[in-house]
């Protein structure tokens, strides 16, 4: 698996993608995630955002893979312990992490799709990621915590998206 756009890059739509005998997309709009982003600060945990997006872009792709072990392109170092703690949550997988590379399929397809050249993939929508995210916390993300905190701004209800 492989990720074109970077989760926390809010101004470009971020694909993950397998590739094994059948090959395979998830994509993220830009939009949703600065809805996303935006729903995270709001709730006090915007340290959480990467992780918990893309662990929840994981588990989606992973659900419609339907395979017992994968190789992950390692885009987070640092963080993959807890983006697989939290994908065994809700898929029994066995995770390897390591640096796919360009040469990989997996690249190119991620790419591919990331550019428009190949249309692919099943978009998915900011609301789908913040109730997966919500489940995986465990109700965390449900506490209504301050929305100001020292990692972040206050959130400014005026200057929210509109839905």
């Amino acid at each position: 698996m492989d990720q074109s756009g970077k989760i926390e890059d809010t101004s470009k739509l971020t694909v993950l993608a397998f590739s094994n005998d059948k090959t395979g997309a998830i994509i993220l709009s830009a939009k949703d995630k600065r809805r996303l982003q935006e729903k995270f600060r709001e709730v006090g945990a915007p340290r959480l955002f990467v992780d918990y997006v893309f662990s929840s872009l994981l588990i989606l792709l992973l659900k419609s893979l339907k395979s017992t072990k994968v190789v992950v392109d390692l885009e987070y170092p640092g963080h993959t312990e807890i983006i697989e703690s939290l994908v065994k949550l809700k898929v029994d997988v066995d995770i390897e992490w390591r640096s796919i590379g360009k040469s990989s399929k997996a690249h190119d397809i991620a790419y591919k799709v990331y550019c428009g050249k190949l249309k692919i993939g099943k978009r998915v929508k900011a609301e789908q990621i913040w109730r997966l995210s919500k489940k995986i916390t465990g109700g965390y993300l449900k506490t209504g915590l301050s929305p100001a905190n020292r990692y972040s701004a206050p959130v400014n209800k005026k200057m929210l998206a509109k839905k």
